[in-house]
């Protein structure tokens, strides 16, 4: 059984995939990159086991990722660049499955047991024109497959800078169809649908400011709607005594405004990045991300990256634990990353570089728990993860 929504998947393949290209220092200028370079990287993913008192199965181990991944990018003749990401992941383990109330009423979590076998190959391409006026023109289109998962995708972005290059403005606008037809179904689990779809628009605008030599801020508006199949066709709830399948809206508007701060410390060769987003949609979830890095230089060749990553979250209107009745719009969930909780992550980064060949390491601790979230949390959902990260990779400038 594949779990395509999980939060390891195309998220987590957008985090790793941005830091083998992150630079720790970001001007607002859209200029062309004129040297070519390769980044190959490789990423394990472990979600710590529940502990027994959580579960209501035999199975408390969960979730495990490899990933593989491999960017490129050149210059193409006077005005154009291009850049391909590959990623290739395999999964396994088991996932949570529903919630149900033990002989205490307390919420007791349901794993699926050991039946993730999965691979998923997500591959895009941009291609970019520069302008000697200072504006870049992006269009990408990119493709993700795995057993039970298809999704195209394609997006458009324009930047372009004032006239004393101190600022810069980004619009842009992307577009993806998804369909996914969801194993067992109408065999061993009739209530699962066999093929659903679903699209999704997103638009954003943002700004990128130097205010001098060391400081750059940026601010960004994106909002996005989806609609289609939104449900998770391999999650079940406990309603009433009764099981049944994992239901939500069929349309969802979001919208996140993102605010970045750099701040070059010369006297001591350091970097600071400072991130924040605030995030809300109509299914009544609302959070904010709170993170901090520091890139120490360490001589010409070493850069060594702790952070910290603080996130909040609070729950969507038809999620519980689990439901003593009905409700009349007949929606309901008890997945828990749509319930309210807190996640902290600590990272520790670092990079060694040679002429032209540069090695990076990470690794990213992530715990979450009810206690951590910005409002009060009755009653915390048994199936939260905790999971560690470690990444290795290779960059190499031509």
């Amino acid at each position: 059984m594949s779990d395509s929504k999980h939060p390891a998947g195309k998220a987590l393949q957008a985090l790793t995939a941005a830091a083998m290209s992150l630079p720790a220092y970001q001007v607002a200028a859209a200029t062309r990159d004129d040297t070519t370079r390769v980044s190959v990287r490789t990423a394990l993913y472990d979600e710590a086991s529940l502990d027994d008192d959580q579960v209501a199965s035999a199975t408390t181990e969960r979730y495990d990722i490899e990933i593989g991944q491999f960017r490129a990018s050149t210059p193409l003749g006077e005005r154009f660049s291009v850049a391909l990401d590959v990623a290739y992941e395999t999964m396994s383990g088991a996932s949570p499955w529903f919630v149900q109330p033990d002989a205490d009423g307390r919420p007791v979590q349901v794993m699926s047991g050991a039946t993730i076998d999965d691979a998923r190959t997500d591959v895009l391409l941009s291609v970019s024109r520069y302008s000697d006026s200072g504006r870049r023109v992006s269009v990408s289109v990119g493709q993700s497959t795995e057993d039970d998962y298809e999704s195209q995708n394609l997006g458009v972005e324009v930047e372009w800078e004032d006239a004393d290059k101190m600022t810069a403005y980004t619009v842009g606008g992307g577009y993806s169809t998804d369909t996914i037809t969801p194993t067992d179904a109408q065999t061993r689990f009739p209530s699962r649908p066999d093929e659903e779809d679903k699209q999704s628009l997103t638009l954003l605008g943002g700004v990128s400011r130097i205010l001098d030599a060391k400081t750059v801020i940026q601010t960004a508006l994106s909002v996005s709607y989806l609609d289609g199949y939104l449900s998770d066709p391999y999650k079940l709830v406990f309603v009433d005594d009764d099981i049944r399948q994992d239901t939500r809206p069929d349309g969802r508007w979001t919208g996140a405004w993102t605010t970045r701060l750099r701040r070059r410390f010369v006297g001591v060769g350091a970097t600071a990045h400072l991130d924040y987003r605030l995030y809300g949609d109509d299914w009544e979830v609302v959070s904010h991300t709170l993170s901090l890095s520091w890139y120490q230089d360490i001589g010409d060749r070493i850069t060594v990256t702790p952070s910290l990553r603080y996130y909040s979250q609070s729950q969507a209107f038809f999620y519980r634990p689990f439901f003593r009745s009905t409700r009349g719009d007949n929606l309901y969930s008890s997945d828990y990353r749509l319930s309210p909780y807190g996640a902290v992550t600590l990272g520790l980064a670092g990079e060694y570089r040679f002429e032209k060949l540069s090695l990076t390491g990470s690794i990213e601790q992530y715990e979450s728990s009810g206690d951590y979230a910005l409002g009060s949390v009755v009653t915390e959902n048994p199936g939260l993860v905790d999971f560690t990260l470690v990444a290795v990779g290779l960059k190499y400038a031509f």
